[in-house]
């Protein structure tokens, strides 16, 4: 990404007394360097000193690592024994301390670069993903590329609700959701789509399986577009006709005056652990809080879940910052009988946040 980025992380590193710092989490090396790869089977790591920044990769990737990671040294370790090549530069460049992250990393990994460094390096554990708390922040070019794919899935949804019918199985349901994400410009899916309907709408991570679809019942579908190493992330439930059961729309109409709810309330500035109370509170007034089984919401970027949180667990110090997307997706479920989730995304800002999706929240499809 931008010079920017590496400066800003180059302070830190100087912060820390560190010599250079080693990065192997996939997303973070695609941050720093504009090499989109999320193969974490030894594609690459990153090294960045005060006055250098390596890449390390095998032959496999060097073409297109050097042709998307502009002004960065590519070195192609043989057999990717990328440990020994870490101790020959650091005994070139004198370097004494290198920090890595330590929750990315391997344990195996870990011994090899430790056992080169012996006797020439002490190799650093650092917890703190300083890369990830950069990540939150969006740049203007990052917010085009996650409206790009945050448009496709409106587009996808759009599509769904006039294509979608009785008796299909929520597999076919999903073949389709990535068949027009492709046909819209998507590089892919952020994610594998959860199509749950009736009963299975209970589990909040479905899989789609062979249950055909039934007029009356909720469906639940959450889904996601990449477009060029960014996510989209949506859900919405849906009825095909009337629900069969009174309790379904209040249900629904419940979770649905959540997201409102915490959405007119969320800002930057707030805490992830007050943005989750905003939704949770509001499904207590209804009293569906005992089926809330999941946080209020997550970072989406590069990857579909990252930082900042809105979660009961989060920090109560720890503010979201301007600049961030994230997602606002309470949701309900009653064992044994059905669930729903809406989820919208929606980019913060000092006096409230843009909602980045555009999808309708009707419940009933007429059929």
């Amino acid at each position: 990404m931008s010079q920017e980025n590496v400066t800003q992380l180059r302070v830190w590193i100087q912060e820390q007394g560190l010599d250079a710092f080693l990065i192997v989490q996939p997303q973070n090396r695609s941050y720093l360097s504009g090499w989109l790869n999320d193969d974490v089977e030894g594609a690459g790591i990153l090294l960045i000193s005060q006055t250098q920044r390596v890449l390390m990769t095998t032959p496999i990737y060097k073409e297109v690592a050097l042709s998307e990671a502009s002004g960065w040294e590519a070195i192609i370790p043989a057999a990717r024994e990328y440990a020994s090549a870490v101790g020959t530069l650091a005994q070139q460049q004198g370097w004494k301390k290198i920090g890595f992250e330590s929750t990315a990393l391997l344990y195996s990994e870990y011994a090899k670069y430790h056992k080169v460094g012996e006797s020439v390096y002490e190799f650093l554990p650092i917890e703190e993903d300083i890369i990830g708390k950069m990540r939150q922040v969006k740049s203007l070019d990052e917010i085009e590329l996650l409206k790009r794919a945050i448009a496709i899935t409106d587009q996808t949804f759009t599509h769904l609700c006039s294509w979608i019918q009785v008796g299909m199985t929520e597999k076919e349901v999903a073949m389709e959701i990535a068949r027009k994400m492709a046909e819209l410009g998507a590089d892919g899916l952020a994610f594998e789509s959860i199509v749950a309907s009736g009963s299975n709408g209970s589990m909040p991570h479905a899989e789609p399986g062979s249950r055909k679809l039934q007029g009356g019942e909720l469906i639940t579908i959450d889904m996601g577009a990449r477009y060029k190493g960014y996510c989209g992330d949506m859900t919405r439930t849906v009825c095909l006709g009337e629900p069969s059961e009174p309790r379904m729309r209040e249900v629904y109409e419940a979770v649905l005056h959540a997201m409102k709810t915490c959405e007119a309330g969320l800002h930057a500035g707030i805490s992830g652990k007050a943005a989750d109370a905003l939704a949770r509170n509001a499904l207590a007034e209804s009293n569906l809080a005992e089926y809330y089984v999941h946080s209020t919401g997550h970072g989406v970027g590069l990857q579909i879940h990252e930082g900042p949180n809105l979660s009961a667990r989060a920090p109560e110090d720890v503010l979201l910052p301007v600049g961030a997307v994230v997602t606002v997706e309470p949701g309900v479920y009653i064992p044994g009988w059905t669930g729903t989730r809406v989820e919208d995304c929606v980019l913060l800002k000092e006096d409230g946040i843009e909602v980045l999706t555009q999808s309708p929240t009707d419940l009933v499809l007429p059929r």
